[in-house]
């Protein structure tokens, strides 16, 4: 799965607070995978503006050179679920799109 770091940003507030043992290492074997790391930081040029409670990025590059991410099957099911329960909840259309892609994936 392609994802670009606006995805990667948003992706972790889909998961519940809350779960039993698997699923939290689900959460977190998924959060290592998409984690931006220090390189992610100089290759995307990633700034973050504290004042103005932002991230900017270079988003050409990001556009370009996309993390390519392969996720278990145990990941997708608990990527689908945790959309599913976010399903009647009001959020951004930015993050309606990340949970589309998701959910999408997970069906393949």
């Amino acid at each position: 799965m392609d994802l670009h770091i606006k995805d990667r940003l948003l992706i972790p507030s889909i998961f519940p607070e809350r779960g039993n043992f698997m699923d939290f290492n689900l959460k977190k074997s998924i959060a290592r995978k998409i984690a931006i790391s220090g390189q992610d930081r100089k290759d995307y040029e990633i700034v973050e503006k504290k004042e103005e409670k932002r991230i900017e990025w270079n988003v050409q590059k990001d556009a370009e050179t996309p993390l390519v991410v392969e996720f278990s099957k145990e990941e997708l099911d608990y990527m689908r679920r945790s959309c599913e329960a976010i399903a009647e909840q009001q959020m951004p259309d930015e993050m309606w799109a990340v949970v589309e892609r998701i959910y999408n994936e997970a069906q393949n």
